[in-house]
């Protein structure tokens, strides 16, 4: 059964569900009738246990002539189609479909010969365990020639551990590139050998944050909200974190003792912002975090001129749940049609791309469109491989792509650079993307949409307008 995307409607009901989700019933042994010799394959769609699909591009066709048949490419794919991270994955059915569609008549490999492509997905929950687990499969049992992960670092990383144990290369997007190195004990002169991310940073984010606060007359005075996890402890990281940006700009700021993540209080939190007088706020949090402080903070009379959060409001299904109050917060922006970015498969631009979305879901397009790219990232892998049996040539391209996608560019050729605040190479297994900054309107064709107002370190990123303040 094909895994589908949350609704705005469900997302709610998603992420109250999420602590009694429950392991896959079984792993992914018996997937490949097929070995791995490289000769021709008619295609296949089957069932996984666990409620995974895997999907073959084209049809078995009779080639008289052109490039010999090769075996299929496999790709997998971890991600959140359930649980607190659901959003992350909601585009996950759209871009699945449209890659194997834009693909469909194969790919011409570095070897000469013509492969269809074929995906195999598995649901993590939203779960850093289950994200290994299933990665695990994934490789040792499906046999993928690649596998692929986005969104939260603890899933990522789950997913990239076992790819560094088990020698297969592993691309990922939409992962905060400290936590993706640091967390799994790397270092920038300790390169990985088969984990590399098209990645976003917090000195990104917080460039970003300073660019559009500055839009608006406070006292530059800002509550800090962050939980008790990776997340929290990488944003208040005190050499590395948001406190030291907030210090060089001239910001004092307010920062309790981090939060457990889930609370159902924040009333010390709110009443140390109201004391000292913070007139913003920012943090960085899951969407449930942000919908029970939204509410309480309102509740005991909290009322900010600014409202910034990190990876809470990414998706405008977030802002739905929150409801009317959520116009005007303001987020880092990770993709937008405005972009003026193109898919290398078929040349779609992003404006291109997110219609495609709205059309064939029916739903508000959604930044997790963009995970597209690193599907794009693959075949491109794929593409100047001259031997994808052999997984060592196969990470030898990952580590040299040079690539534009709908995304913007993967250049692993560039230098890795000291200066973090405006390198796109941090470390040698990460090439950053851009980020920006937006407030959460009320929109013309859908209840909130991102305007774009602020575009550090990417001046192409077209700006939309300025900020403006809370309104209560």
């Amino acid at each position: 059964m094909r895994d589908l995307p949350v609704s705005r409607r469900e997302f709610l009901k998603v992420i109250g569900a999420a602590s009694t989700a429950g392991l896959l019933s079984g792993g992914l042994g018996g997937l490949l009738a097929a070995c791995d010799r490289d000769t021709g394959s008619t295609n296949t769609t089957a069932t996984l246990a666990g409620g995974g699909t895997t999907t073959t591009t084209g049809s078995p066709t009779t080639v008289s002539s052109g490039p010999e048949m090769g075996r299929p490419v496999r790709i997998g794919l971890v991600s959140a189609n359930s649980g607190p991270l659901a959003l992350f994955g909601t585009a996950d059915d759209w871009w699945t479909e449209y890659g194997l569609a834009a693909v469909s008549d194969g790919v011409v490999c570095g070897d000469g010969k013509l492969r269809h492509v074929s995906i195999v997905r598995q649901d993590c929950r939203s779960r850093a365990d289950l994200a290994g687990k299933v990665a695990r499969s994934l490789i040792a049992d499906a046999r993928v020639d690649i596998i692929l992960s986005a969104g939260s670092s603890d899933v990522v990383n789950a997913v990239a551990g076992q790819a560094e144990t088990l020698g297969c290369p592993s691309i990922s997007d939409f992962v905060d590139w400290r936590a993706f190195i640091f967390d799994r004990g790397g270092a920038i002169d300790r390169p990985f050998t088969w984990t590399f991310a098209h990645a976003i940073g917090v000195e990104d984010i917080g460039a970003n944050f300073l660019s559009m606060w500055r839009q608006v007359p406070t006292n530059k005075k800002i509550g800090l909200l962050l939980p008790d996890d990776a997340v929290g402890r990488l944003w208040s990281d005190a050499t590395s974190g948001l406190p030291p940006m907030l210090s060089a700009a001239g910001y004092e700021y307010a920062l309790l003792a981090l939060y457990p993540p889930a609370t159902e209080d924040f009333g010390a939190h709110i009443d140390e912002f109201k004391k000292n007088g913070c007139e913003i706020c920012c943090g960085a949090m899951a969407t449930a975090d942000l919908i029970t402080f939204w509410k309480s903070a309102h509740a005991q009379g909290y009322m900010p001129k600014v409202v910034t959060m990190a990876g809470a409001l990414l998706f405008p299904q977030a802002l739905e749940a929150i409801g009317a109050t959520a116009s005007n917060l303001t987020a880092e922006c990770l993709w937008h049609p405005s972009w003026p970015y193109a898919d290398s498969i078929t040349g779609r631009t992003a404006r291109e791309l997110a219609d495609d979305y709205v059309s064939k879901t029916g739903d508000q397009w959604t930044a997790a469109i963009a995970q597209y790219a690193k599907f794009e990232w693959a075949i491109d892998v794929f593409r100047r491989t001259r031997s994808i049996i052999d997984k060592d040539a196969v990470v030898a391209q990952v580590r040299t792509t040079q690539l534009r996608t709908c995304l913007g560019a993967i250049d692993f050729g560039a230098p890795v650079g000291a200066d973090i605040a405006t390198t796109r190479r941090p470390a040698e297994n990460v090439c950053k993307a851009a980020v920006g900054g937006a407030q959460w309107v009320t929109g013309s064709a859908f209840a909130f949409e991102p305007r774009l107002a602020a575009n550090v370190n990417n001046p192409e990123l077209p700006l939309a307008g300025t900020i403006a303040p809370m309104e209560y």
